[in-house]
């Protein structure tokens, strides 16, 4: 190049290598016209406009490679950050050790945001030509600020259009299989790509592996595939297995993991190849870049070779270009976001393309969206989950406070009908004691007269021996009573004949009915005689208690049966009389304490109501049972039959 001093010469020279700048609106074509128009006038082999978008990221914006090798080294570029030093200054680039490469730095406001790089052989920079260079990088920096603005608002453009479908989805509560297909399959139309999919790690049992899907897949058995059908987003009670964002290597020695392929969108108009669910971490070179560079979104621009298995599921040799975006936080609620890594938003073109940071975080925050929904959908079943068993306790405690309030009720009620048996019971043993002790006191007083003859003494006599055994008999079976319910009665079975027995007891009872009434007693023993091992005492005050009910309710001039049978090591006693039906209402309560039938009061039947409750109570003490039963047989008159059976051989308490 001629050294000139010459103004007007530079300017022209300048207005020369800008030209491009009037050549079109879109910016990433004039960063492209610019850099070649660079290499041009300053005969280099090669310039490269590069974009620094964060610290230690270096973006090629633009090339214009005149030979073969330089544009062969344009996607190895990145790798290697110029060195900080005053611009603009040769380095020596490890990818062309025998080229001049002039660097000249691009700022903005102050700030390194990126460099022009060109790369010569036997050029000299004169200070003239390095400050013309200098000059056009201020004016490629102008261009590289409009293509970032150009580009932000075409991001702008495109936000509504994958923000409305996935928050109208979310609103309707869809399944996250449903959501990740929309999401994924509105930035494959927005951003004009070919692919995408969506990979999810989640735990593997190596025993499980199977050998027939690695045939079908036509790998070696070095790359293993599992396969399973199994749809692990219907059940959202399995969660992904997340990996440690902070050691992502340990989590992935601790255990085998698989990659899990839960959403492919696929826009090219070839047949896609079908995919295999499941694949292993461990076989991909790209999923274990992906994951030690985490939280950050690794490109891959053809520039790195995958394994068999990234052959078949990222089809680099067609799919060069390939963006993986952390899929970051936990579907736990109760999780820090970003402790975890969970999977991958994949996205994928035909040839090489520019992937903006800022583009990454938009498309990183729509996957954010289905998180927080599934985090949302989480809690509210859980919220759910809670309401239901609250409720169910609520339900289980009003259930049991309303049988604790009909227990209570009915605690009432029976203690109201006790408490009326208690008045009634009273009442009668008031009457009596009271009636006896009349009788007695008057047949002492007039015992006590002087003159009386024999005949009335005597009659008194009987008055106070009758009355006294009365009062003897009530007095018995109160305590009687009292022993059986507190387990005090004696109890000694002894051998007796049971014809024998019963004819005594029926003979002497029948001889106490009234004169008035006319009774026959009808007595049914069994042809041979038989000898049961009972408590005497016992079966005596049942029998004897029964005849005298008997005769007490029956109807005059009527007979009083006694059936005795013996079968089976069961001795049965029927006792039966004519008598006034007994009410249904009473039956149930027949045997009762205090309680005493209808009309019975108004019969001036005397009684304490005891004398049945003590029966049931001795039957039950000798392993007895009695029932009764009231067959009508005509408005005025029941056949009344009391049956109690009782074994033959009664076993020791």
């Amino acid at each position: 190049m001629q050294d000139s001093r010459e103004i007007d010469y530079f300017g022209q020279r300048i207005l020369q290598i800008i030209q491009p700048l009037a050549a079109g609106e879109d910016r990433q074509e004039v960063l492209t016209l610019l850099a070649q128009s660079v290499a041009n006038n300053f005969a280099a082999d090669g310039c490269w406009v590069l974009h620094y978008p964060s610290p230690g990221i270096v973006r090629v914006a633009a090339s214009g490679c005149v030979s073969h090798r330089t544009n062969s080294i344009s996607v190895k570029i990145p790798s290697y950050m110029p060195p900080p030093a005053p611009t603009p200054s040769l380095w020596r680039m490890p990818l062309l050790p025998d080229y001049q490469v002039m660097i000249v730095e691009i700022r903005d406001r102050g700030r390194v945001n990126g460099c022009l790089m060109v790369a010569t052989k036997g050029v000299e920079w004169y200070r003239e030509t390095k400050l013309v260079l200098q000059i056009v990088a201020d004016y490629v920096g102008t261009a590289l600020i409009e293509q970032e603005l150009q580009f932000q608002a075409q991001i702008s453009e495109i936000y509504p259009q994958l923000h409305y479908q996935l928050s109208q989805a979310i609103v309707e509560n869809q399944k996250t299989d449903r959501l990740f297909e929309i999401a994924v399959s509105d930035m494959v139309d927005a951003l004009k790509l070919k692919r995408g999919l969506v990979l999810k790690l989640k735990a593997s049992d190596p025993s499980q592996q199977k050998q027939n899907a690695v045939k079908g897949a036509g790998l070696s058995p070095t790359d293993t595939l599992q396969l399973e059908t199994e749809d692990v987003w219907a059940d959202p009670s399995n969660e992904p297995a997340p990996v440690s964002a902070t050691n992502p290597t340990r989590s992935i020695a601790s255990q085998s993991t698989q990659v899990q392929i839960v959403t492919t969108i696929d826009r090219r108009n070839s047949t896609a190849q079908k995919l295999p669910p499941f694949f292993l971490l461990e076989s991909s070179q790209f999923c274990r870049e992906a994951l030690a560079n985490v939280p950050n979104p690794t490109i891959f621009n053809g520039n790195t070779r995958g394994t068999p298995i990234d052959r078949l599921i990222f089809q680099d040799d067609r799919l060069p270009s390939i963006a993986m975006i952390p899929l970051m936080g936990s579907t736990i609620p109760d999780r820090q976001p970003q402790q975890s890594v969970w999977g991958w938003l994949v996205l994928q073109h035909h040839e090489n393309r520019r992937w903006h940071p800022v583009e990454l975080k938009l498309l990183q925050c729509q996957i954010y969206q289905i998180v927080l929904a599934r985090i949302h959908t989480k809690t509210l079943q859980q919220a759910h989950t809670k309401v239901d068993s609250r409720t169910s306790q609520v339900q289980i405690l009003l259930q049991i406070q309303t049988k604790l309030l009909a227990d209570a009720r009915s605690q009432m009620e029976k203690l109201k009908q006790a408490n009326e048996l208690k008045d009634e019971f009273i009442n009668t043993i008031g009457h009596e004691l009271r009636t006896p002790l009349t009788s007695m006191s008057l047949a002492i007083k007039m015992l006590q007269q002087a003159e009386i003859d024999p005949e009335r003494r005597q009659q008194y006599l009987n008055i106070l021996d009758e009355q006294c055994q009365r009062e003897i008999k009530l007095v018995s079976d109160l305590l009687k009573m009292q022993q059986v319910e507190s387990h005090q009665l004696d109890f000694r079975p002894q051998s007796i004949d049971i014809d024998r027995f019963v004819a005594e007891q029926a003979t002497f009872v029948s001889e106490r009915w009234l004169d008035s009434k006319s009774l026959t007693l009808s007595l049914h023993l069994p042809p041979v005689p038989h000898r049961i091992d009972t408590d005497a005492d016992s079966l005596k005050h049942i029998v004897e208690e029964l005849l005298i009910n008997a005769g007490k309710f029956a109807t005059p001039n009527t007979a009083i049966e006694v059936w005795v049978t013996v079968e089976g090591g069961l001795m049965t006693i029927e006792v039966t009389n004519f008598s006034k039906p007994i009410a249904d209402e009473d039956l149930p309560h027949l045997f009762d304490k205090f309680r005493r039938g209808q009309g019975t009061t108004k019969q001036a039947i005397a009684g304490t109501g005891l004398g049945l409750a003590l029966v049931k109570s001795l039957v039950e003490h000798i392993n007895g049972e009695i029932s009764v039963s009231s067959t009508p047989i005509d408005e005025t008159m029941a056949k009344t039959c009391f049956i109690v059976t009782i074994p033959t051989v009664l076993e020791r308490h």
